[in-house]
């Protein structure tokens, strides 16, 4: 139990790290597509601590339960918007606090409620296919969703679920080979009897899964990163519960359990829709300043001059500065804007 609390607790504090370079990634690209993030230093270094949160995920794997592995994911919502407000010296509103606040507890809250009584035994052929055609299904219709949309915090939203899905699919999978291939003791059996199907099948899902998660992801940070994030800690273990249940887990099923489920999930979902909209505004605001900056001089002011040539600026058809008095040269020379 230790080594699971302490690899899941490291693996989501270097995916929270791995949120937030994917984020100033998506951020600060300029070039559209995958051309553009190859030049970007930051999404490498996105890369690299994914890979290696995924290593000491699939380690907890191989000590703990899917569903106890991904509450311990909950913390990668509390991390990455603190360590993306420090790093950029820009604290979170209070509608941001209330936001992952609600979001965390709910989470949290679905995690402990669907608390399996299920197995360390892996699924059969038959589960493991049935989980994989859930998966396709559920990917297909969220990214059909995402691409209807398009743009907006909405398409960034279907993203992150899609990636969520993924990402959950991945590590059930991962899961899956870890067991086929680990006994009790050492880190790996003696396959008898031909090759181990079960886990290369499970294997060739998580180098699919994954890479595809994170590119959904990356789509997702477009529109921000607390509300992507929280929706994609939201449905990982949603999507986890689910694949639990086709690979023949327990879970609670008296009324009690479903009425506290169903009140946890609407304070996520109540959570999620309160970083979305945090996130817009501050989009929007964050664009009334550009705008602003722009018409109160943010490049070379335009002046009626003599000269044939305009004066060059980083800016064309912004707003005119005050017209100079007729005069000399120098009273004709454009004053540059404030910085």
């Amino acid at each position: 139990m230790m080594a699971v609390l302490l690899l899941g607790t490291v693996s989501a504090l270097v995916y929270a790290a791995a949120a937030v370079a994917q984020r100033g990634a998506a951020a600060r690209t300029a070039l559209p597509g995958a051309r553009g993030y190859r030049r970007s230093g930051i999404w490498w270094t996105s890369l690299l601590l994914n890979a290696l949160g995924a290593l000491m995920h699939t380690a907890a794997l191989r000590y703990g339960s899917l569903v106890a592995v991904q509450m311990l994911g909950v913390l990668t919502l509390v991390a990455a918007p603190v360590l993306s407000a420090a790093l950029l010296r820009s604290p979170m509103s209070g509608e941001q606090w209330r936001g992952t606040a609600l979001t965390v507890a709910g989470v949290a809250g679905l995690l402990v409620l669907t608390r399996s009584a299920g197995s360390d035994r892996a699924p059969d052929t038959g589960a493991l296919l049935g989980a994989v055609l859930l998966t396709a299904g559920v990917l297909g219709v969220t990214t059909a969703a995402a691409g209807v949309t398009r743009r907006g915090p909405a398409a960034s939203l279907w993203y992150a679920a899609a990636a969520g899905v993924a990402f959950a699919a991945a590590s059930a999978l991962a899961q899956v080979a870890v067991l086929e291939l680990a006994d009790g003791d050492g880190l790996l059996r003696r396959v008898d009897g031909g090759l181990p199907w079960p886990a290369l099948l499970a294997g060739a899902g998580v180098v699919c899964l994954a890479p595809a998660g994170l590119a959904l992801c990356q789509l997702g940070y477009r529109g921000g990163l607390e509300a992507p994030l929280a929706t994609v800690t939201l449905v990982n273990p949603v999507f986890a519960t689910l694949i639990g249940v086709v690979f023949g887990d327990r879970y609670p099923t008296d009324l009690g359990t479903a009425l506290a489920a169903l009140v946890a999930a609407v304070a996520a979902g109540r959570g999620v829709c309160v970083l979305a909209k945090a996130e817009a505004r501050e989009g929007d605001q964050g664009e009334e300043r550009r705008e602003t900056g722009r018409a109160e001089g943010g490049g070379p002011r335009k002046v009626p001059a003599p000269a044939a040539e305009p004066a060059a600026g980083p800016f064309t058809g912004s707003a005119a500065g005050p017209r100079t008095r007729a005069g000399s040269g120098a009273d004709t020379a454009a004053a540059p804007g404030p910085s």
